[in-house]
């Protein structure tokens, strides 16, 4: 039996190794019912995306607790720290809270492994969460997917509202080859009697899920269809945009979180706000828009030198990052750092930093499915990449090398992005 938050971490790192990613419902289903079924009638707003997931939760959050209301929130990965996962308001679930739900699984953990059917690490933790959420009292939870939807370890609530913030090329050898196949495995969390909202305007996507709406017969609300952003203003202190939706209209809203893909993030995030909560009042949304942030996305982690990470995963979030980096910084150097997981498109990444890039230097984590950084390497121009395999000295050389008017980018993978944060801060 553990006993301390060490040991938890250690099992969850073994169980990752062990079992890895193994999608389907019937363990959850399985796992939930020798626990209680903990899940069932909390309120939930369910969250899928490819890009998105996590700043689009962040503002409902903030809205909805200047309302004054009791918010739960389940994310994925973490930062720092397993606990930020699980969430009432902005507090984290203490270690004692979690051991103590951690031990509570345990008997049923063991069991299930002797029945052959041991339930994966996110599985153990989504479910760890409701049960905390349902012992703690909440009025409404956020749930993030871990990955995909349909088949998602989150899948198995009965939502008041769902949201699918984005779609692009992710996942591939799980999801889909194509962006109407990812956009599929997406709309699974599209329920009955829950109203979706979606930010996908590319036409095959968007069409896959026009086409789940009409067979589940719920409201849909799209952004730049029913949802709209206008009036947006972007300068050196941050940015802001006016919103309309059905009868609502507000002017000049102030956005913290930097980069034109998280005006849309926030647009989706107040249509939620208006369709779970009615009559919200204008302050709230001014109030939480204006105080939400999300660590690691565009996060500025060090002025001189200029140092930024962000999480982009992902092609499409590499596009976001370099369009924002020359929204923010155009008449900057740009010197990145990357690593990624292997089962990314890593190539189409690189590829996309090299035509910005002043300099790239790939190196590598400690991770299984972490990608070798000789293997990196081999998908860079020429004239611009650096091996370093030293992920730490990487990033205490690239300090060093950049200078005024350059900024120094560290991405590729937000579980790299989580070491990096503790370094960087800990050596300062």
């Amino acid at each position: 039996m553990v006993t301390d938050m060490n040991e938890i971490n250690r099992f969850f790192e073994e169980r990752q190794v062990q079992l890895g990613m193994n999608f389907g419902l019937s363990r959850m289903e399985t796992l939930l019912a020798k626990l209680g079924n903990p899940h069932v009638g909390l309120k939930y707003i369910h969250i899928a995306g490819s890009n998105g997931k996590g700043s689009t939760l962040q503002f409902i959050k903030e809205i909805l607790l200047a309302e004054g209301l009791r918010v739960a929130s389940f994310t994925s990965p973490y930062l720092i720290r397993l606990n930020e996962q699980v969430k009432i308001n902005r507090e984290e679930i203490s270690d004692e809270d979690f051991v103590s739900g951690f031990q509570e699984l345990w008997p049923i953990v063991q069991e299930m492994d002797g029945e052959g059917n041991g339930p994966t690490q996110f599985e153990i933790l989504t479910a760890m969460a409701f049960s905390y959420f349902s012992k703690k009292g909440t009025d409404l939870v956020l749930l993030e997917t871990g990955l995909g939807g349909r088949l998602d370890t989150t899948n198995v609530v009965q939502p008041l509202l769902s949201i699918i913030t984005s779609i692009s090329l992710e996942h591939t050898n799980i999801l889909g080859n194509t962006l109407g196949e990812i956009a599929f495995e997406k709309a699974g969390i599209i329920k009955r009697g829950a109203p979706i909202i979606s930010g996908v305007t590319t036409e095959e996507p968007a069409k896959v899920i026009e086409d789940k709406v009409r067979s589940m017969d719920v409201p849909y609300y799209q952004i730049d269809k029913d949802v709209h952003v206008h009036a947006i203003k972007q300068d050196e202190l941050g940015q802001s945009f006016s919103f309309s939706f059905k009868d609502t209209t507000i002017e000049n809203i102030a956005v913290k979180m930097l980069g034109r893909h998280q005006i849309n993030n926030a647009a989706l995030a107040i249509a939620a706000a208006t369709i779970v909560r009615e009559d919200i009042p204008e302050q709230s949304i001014r109030k939480g828009i204006g105080e939400a942030q999300w660590n690691g996305r565009f996060e500025i982690i060090s002025n001189e030198p200029l140092i930024i990470i962000d999480g982009a995963h992902n092609p499409a979030g590499i596009e976001v990052l370099l369009n924002t980096l020359k929204t923010r910084y155009p008449d900057y150097r740009y010197r990145f750092i990357f690593s990624s997981f292997r089962d990314k498109d890593y190539a189409t990444m690189l590829q996309l930093l090299d035509t910005e890039a002043s300099q790239i230097t790939v190196t590598e984590f400690k991770h299984e499915r972490a990608a070798n950084a000789e293997v990196l390497y081999e998908q860079c121009s020429k004239e611009k990449r650096e091996l370093e395999k030293d992920w730490q000295k990487a990033i205490i050389t690239g300090k060093q090398r950049t200078n005024a008017r350059e900024v120094l980018v560290i991405t590729g993978s937000l579980y790299f992005l989580s070491l990096v944060r503790k370094f960087v801060y800990s050596v300062e």
